[in-house]
């Protein structure tokens, strides 16, 4: 196939193995180092997001249990893929990103052959083209339709998960998968035209079955119903896969901007678009496609963040139609946002956390201000005294200050008050007065900076620094957590003065290793995973330039490239040393906020 490809420079195995990842048109996935699948993912209406996976269903039993969590996800990253048996012993493995978007995987064989794959979504599912000295003959794996399994470290309240009873069905070279439980289909063309054959199981099913000898590769479609999701199959079968292949690599050359040529940096601006999940108009933006397919409203703005600044005019569009999801889709239970939500807009957690009321007003008013969108202004300009009142509602009287319950980690608080929280609060009112006459903050927005900067304003061994967090009658909580990037952005956005001494020692101190369970071997981490966080090199970004540090954070950027995986994905922690990940291959955030450090020189 590559005579006919033009191939970019192999992934480098050395920078960590993970499956590659794709996709569009409200479907996402990923493949094997083989190019076979390992899931194929889409928006359920009542279930939030399903897969068609190789995954066994995680136990129920252990939704508590960290430990077995973390191996579950650490295992997806590893699992062998569904689809063209390899017939023979492979020799070599190259894999590639096509445009930085699309996998490509060559296998050179035992015998000197070669055998490639590509897959990337198209409109109506996926297509992946085998091509080789060799023809695949046989389909091979054990794989189900699920909802997804929703895996949390700090679960907050388990969704009953549904039967993963399974249903197959081939003839006419289509093969049919459903769920009944789901009310879902998966369609796979590409099979033998000539055999008739049933399965049934409570449970995955395991598949060994013939392909068709002349069919360029498989293509995959989801719907609701066994017979109207074959029809639609049928139809997207026609395709010329080699055109639509040529079609998508040509968008994506069209839209890379220049300052994305950094593989960390694309990866944002991709994975960001992949993850934007249409639900009708409104687009729900998940925090990652196989681990945790929910939306936080705080990793759904720095992804928002990077869309806007990048600019490109599609990805501006998802920022506009998440905005409506977030202010008309997203249930707000009694005036609040809940912690985490599955893609449908159902509150998965409902725990408190004051910057996730925060983050949609700023996305609003960031949007607006820079797009120039009266029209989406009017639509949700309604909605913004609602939020606000709900927040007020809240502040504690005595204090002056916004409670939250848990960090921006999903960790508990030590106490009810946190400082990087009433940054955003102050920079959500900032950027909202003014944006039409009706609007006037100014008078709130000073009052909240003000009570912050004295309630929070505090020393450690006789140095002045803020708090992490305080009761608001003296007792104070020392720490910084790689997870609030706003205490790094608070001169960016005018907060404090950029010479304040007070934000230089609070910065001295989260890089040191003085931040108990934050620092890590000079890198800035979390006591929710225990290691180094890419988000924290990303702030060491933030604070090197804030200081006109241009070695700091040059280093920094070279963290945070060690960091990356082979396809330049970000994890959520690695180890300080090694770089090996610790927790999550699949993270949205990181990537998200290094594009937007790269795209807005400010930021």
């Amino acid at each position: 196939m590559s005579a006919g490809i033009d191939l970019p420079a192999p992934l480098d195995a050395a920078q960590g193995v993970k499956p590659l990842d794709f996709g569009g048109h409200g479907i996402t996935g990923s493949v094997d180092e083989y190019g076979r699948l390992i899931a194929l993912n889409t928006y359920h209406a009542a279930h939030g997001y399903v897969t068609l996976t190789a995954a066994a269903p995680f136990p129920e039993a252990e939704r508590y249990n960290p430990a077995a969590v973390r191996a579950y996800r650490a295992g997806l990253a590893a699992l062998d893929g569904f689809g063209p048996l390899i017939s023979k012993p492979v020799r070599t493995r190259e894999a590639y990103l096509l445009e930085g978007a699309i996998p490509h995987v060559r296998l050179t064989l035992e015998d000197g052959s070669t055998l490639e794959s590509t897959t990337f979504a198209s409109v109506g599912g996926v297509i992946q083209i085998w091509r080789g000295d060799v023809k695949p003959l046989r389909f091979v794996g054990t794989l189900s339709v699920q909802r997804c399994a929703y895996t949390q470290l700090t679960e907050g309240g388990p969704v009953v998960m549904p039967s993963i009873r399974t249903r197959a069905e081939l003839f006419d070279g289509v093969l049919t998968l459903e769920n009944p439980a789901l009310y879902t289909t998966v369609a796979i063309a590409g099979f033998a035209p000539d055999l008739v054959w049933q399965a049934e199981q409570d449970g995955p099913l395991t598949l060994d079955l013939p392909l068709a000898t002349d069919a360029p590769g498989l293509v995959f479609t989801f719907g609701s119903d066994p017979l109207l999701t074959r029809e639609d199959m049928l139809s997207m079968a026609q395709v010329d896969v080699d055109l639509a292949l040529r079609r998508e690599r040509r968008d994506w050359v069209a839209r890379r901007p220049p300052d994305a040529r950094d593989p960390v940096v694309w990866r944002g601006l991709v994975y960001g678009e992949m993850l934007a999940v249409p639900v009708g108009e409104p687009l729900c933006i998940l925090t990652d496609h196989m681990l945790l397919p929910l939306s936080w409203n705080r990793d759904a703005y720095y992804v928002a963040r990077a869309l806007l600044s990048w600019g490109d005019p599609i990805a501006v569009d998802v920022v506009r139609r998440h905005l409506l999801w977030m202010f008309e889709t997203a249930d707000r239970p009694g005036g609040a946002w809940g912690r985490c939500y599955l893609a449908n807009g159902r509150v998965k957690d409902p725990a408190y956390q004051l910057d996730q009321q925060v983050f949609p007003l700023i996305e609003l008013a960031e949007y607006v201000a820079e797009t120039g969108d009266g029209a989406t202004w009017e639509r949700l300009r309604d909605h913004v005294p609602a939020v606000l009142q709900a927040l007020l509602a809240r502040r504690d009287s005595a204090a002056g200050l916004f409670p939250t319950d848990e960090t921006p980690a999903d960790d508990p608080m030590a106490f009810p008050f946190h400082f990087s929280s009433h940054v955003l609060i102050w920079r959500a009112v900032k950027l909202l007065n003014g944006l039409d006459d009706s609007l006037d903050y100014e008078a709130l927005a000073d009052e909240i900076r003000e009570q912050a900067l004295v309630a929070f304003a505090t020393q450690r061994d006789g140095v002045p620094l803020f708090a992490y967090a305080t009761d608001g009658a003296g007792q104070v909580h020392f720490y910084h957590d790689a997870n609030d990037v706003p205490l790094a952005l608070a001169p960016v956005w005018g907060f404090v003065e950029p010479d304040d001494p007070v934000w230089r020692a609070t910065v001295d101190f989260a890089f040191s290793p003085a931040n108990v369970g934050g620092y890590y071997a000079g890198r800035l981490g979390s006591v929710h995973t225990r290691a180094a966080w890419p988000l924290g090199d990303a702030q060491d970004i933030i604070v090197a330039r804030t200081l006109k540090d241009a070695d700091r954070e040059r280093r920094a950027w070279e963290r945070l490239h060690a960091a990356a995986q082979w396809d330049g994905a970000l994890p959520e922690a690695v180890d300080p040393a090694t770089n090996a990940v610790a927790s999550r291959h699949w993270f949205a955030w990181p990537n998200a906020l290094a594009a937007w450090l790269a795209l807005d020189e400010s930021g």
